[in-house]
C-alpha cells in the first residue's frame, strides 16, 4: 500500500506488479467501501500487469476531498482522472464494482482516449438506489449482509467480506447513494467504442443480472458474463469464476 500526497489530501492507494507494455488496470471499489473488497484481485492481476486499487475520497484512509453534500458521480471521476495523471498514467484500464461501475463510465464517457477497456463488474446504465440507503441512520452492514449475497456464497465468505464492506462514515455512505440516485447514462452509450466487459451474479438482487445484459447490449463493443451461484459482490465470492472472465479480457488488451 501507498499513501500520496495529491494537494493536501492524503490518498491510500494499493499499487503493485509492473508491466510498461500493458496499460495499468485501476480497481474501483462501490459505494461506502474502499480497496478492500480488492485486495485478493490485486495479488492476482499484480504478476501480469500494474494494479492500481485506490480508496475514494473519503473512504477507507483517504481524506474527503469535499463536504457531503458535494459528493457526485463526477466528483469521483474527476478523483480517477486526477490520480491517473498524478501517477502519470495516460491510458488505462478501468474495473468498476457496483457505484465503481458507474464511475468506470463517467470517466470513459469524458476521457475515451484514454480508457483502454471497462470492466463493469454488478453494475448498470441506469441505478436506482432505495431511500433507506439515503439516510445516514440506517446501518447499512446490516442491510448488505442480508441482501448482497448468493445463497450458496459459503457463510465464512460472507462473513469474511461483510466485515470490510462498509469502510466509511455513514454521513459518506449516504452520500454515495444519493449520488447514485438518478444515475442513468443510457442515451450516451452507442457512443462508447472502448472494448467492455459487464460481468454480473446469477443470483444478486441489488443489480440483477438482467441490467448488466441491458448495460453489455446498448455498449456497441462489450460483452456480457452471468456468473452462476454469484450476487453482487462478484470478485469476492466467486474469485476463480471471477478470473476465469476477466484474465482472458485483460489478455486482449494493449
Amino acid at each position: 500500500m501507498r499513501r500520496l500526497l495529491i494537494g493536501d489530501r492524503k490518498v491510500r492507494i494499493r499499487d503493485e506488479g509492473d508491466s510498461a507494455r500493458k496499460a495499468p488496470v485501476v480497481l474501483i471499489h462501490g459505494a461506502g467501501g474502499s480497496s478492500v473488497a480488492w485486495m485478493d484481485v490485486v495479488k492476482r492481476l499484480a504478476p501480469r500487469r500494474r494494479v492500481i486499487a485506490p480508496d475514494l475520497p473519503g473512504h477507507g484512509q483517504s481524506d474527503p476531498w469535499h463536504g457531503v453534500s458535494s459528493v457526485t458521480m463526477d466528483l469521483y471521476r474527476d478523483f480517477v482522472g486526477t490520480l491517473c495523471a498524478h501517477l502519470g498514467m495516460k491510458r488505462v484500464v478501468l474495473v468498476g464494482h457496483s457505484m465503481g461501475g458507474a464511475i468506470a463510465l463517467r470517466c470513459a464517457l469524458a476521457w475515451p482516449d484514454r480508457v483502454a477497456g471497462l470492466v463493469l463488474v454488478c453494475s448498470a446504465a441506469r441505478i436506482r438506489v432505495a431511500p433507506a440507503l439515503t439516510d445516514p441512520k440506517t446501518d447499512v452492514a446490516a442491510l448488505l449482509r442480508e441482501v448482497a449475497w448468493s445463497p450458496s456464497t459459503p457463510r465464512e465468505v460472507v462473513e469474511r467480506w461483510s466485515a470490510v464492506m462498509i469502510q466509511a462514515e455513514p454521513e459518506v455512505v449516504a452520500a454515495d447513494f444519493r449520488a447514485l440516485e438518478g444515475f442513468d447514462v443510457r442515451p450516451e452509450l452507442p457512443s462508447l467504442r472502448v472494448p467492455s466487459l459487464a460481468i454480473g451474479g446469477s443470483d444478486d438482487l441489488i443489480l440483477p443480472p438482467k441490467l448488466t445484459r441491458e448495460l453489455a447490449a446498448a455498449l456497441p463493443n462489450a460483452r456480457a458474463v452471468i456468473l452462476p451461484h454469484t450476487g453482487h459482490m462478484a470478485m469476492n465470492e466467486q474469485p476463480d469464476a471471477f478470473h476465469a472472465a476477466l484474465d482472458p479480457f485483460l489478455a486482449e488488451l494493449a
